[in-house]
């Protein structure tokens, strides 16, 4: 078997909380991610699904170097991304771009589209004024926008055409993976589906992979080849997407689709109420992090942490419900 793009090996990050000012102390951790792993084929697309606060957009800043693990590994290609310097960083710059939820706030209002999208080249000095310009209008055409855009500024496009033009920054310097962080849940309903068979296009197009952070389960299942659902800084259920989504086994997981809403209104789904509220990750329960709230729950879900195993072919589940019987 191949070396997957993407690596994350047992990922932790837990932010410090601190008392006092001249001489402040740690008190405590916020405990964001909690020991996350999972991997990212070239070519394809991973779906990190779950509530706001389950750690997602950390894994996701963690694998773009805005954040450094507290322990564990990430790993493009072979090589750790938060031990990379020199020539090995540019590579890894070039070969990593993002595309986040709001693409008035990632666009520089004061630049014209076509230096937006062409920034990165000039950065690192690849190719002339003239085929950097060449490069962008290719771009804008790749994206379903016109060449002459690229004279025009930020506000003088919609919000779906800015995602487009985001998205034409993230492509100018041929990357292998491109952090999609909600990309289209600040777009109206008419306008997702665009943008979403846009990305799917460029995919099969570039060959490139997408780790897609979404609460909006409808658009992972679309655009997903593996769905990894998170719970309180962990990984609870993880498996290739349609496989997921024919058999929810987590009770979160089940939980977690039962609330959204359904494609058709006739379609019957279980109603599934969980009880309290999400645990704080300052200080999260022992045991499985999601017993107070299981509608399952047994005594040892209190004292003993569940370790995520395949339960069923490439099907991964952290949950007693489906321990190996003693």
């Amino acid at each position: 078997m191949s070396e997957p793009l993407l690596r994350v090996d047992n990922v932790y990050k837990y932010f410090p909380i601190t008392k006092g000012v001249m001489f402040a102390k740690d008190i405590g951790h916020v405990k964001a991610v909690d020991g996350v792993s999972f991997t990212i084929a070239a070519g394809e697309t991973l779906g990190l699904v779950g509530e706001s606060g389950c750690g997602k957009t950390t894994t996701a800043r963690m694998i773009l170097r805005l954040e450094r693990p507290t322990n564990g590994h990430m790993r493009l290609e072979g090589k750790d991304i938060h031990s990379l310097s020199g020539e090995a960083l540019r590579y890894f710059r070039e070969t990593v771009q993002a595309v986040f939820q709001d693409p008035w706030s990632s666009l520089n209002p004061r630049m014209k589209v076509g230096s937006i999208i062409t920034e990165s080249l000039r950065v690192h000095r690849v190719g002339s004024a003239v085929t950097r310009a060449h490069r962008a209008a290719e771009l804008l055409q790749q994206v379903g926008l016109h060449p002459a855009q690229a004279d025009l500024y930020p506000h003088e496009f919609s919000g779906g055409q800015r995602q487009r033009v985001a998205l034409a920054s993230a492509l100018a310097s041929h990357p292998k993976l491109i952090v999609l962080d909600e990309p289209v849940s600040a777009l109206d309903v008419s306008i997702r589906a665009q943008i979403m068979n846009l990305l799917k296009d460029i995919q099969e197009q570039e060959h490139v992979a997408y780790l897609l952070v979404a609460h909006h389960l409808a658009t992972v299942r679309y655009m997903a080849h593996q769905t990894a659902v998170m719970y309180l800084g962990r990984v609870v259920e993880y498996a290739p997407t349609e496989v997921l989504y024919d058999a929810l086994l987590h009770p979160y997981t089940q939980a977690l689709f039962a609330a959204a809403l359904s494609a058709h209104p006739d379609e019957q789904r279980e109603e599934i109420v969980l009880t309290g509220e999400v645990p704080s990750p300052i200080n999260p329960p022992s045991g499985c992090s999601f017993h107070p709230r299981c509608p399952h729950a047994m005594a040892h879900c209190a004292t003993e942490d569940p370790v995520l195993r395949e339960v069923a072919p490439q099907h991964w589940v952290a949950c007693h419900l489906y321990a190996e019987p003693a």
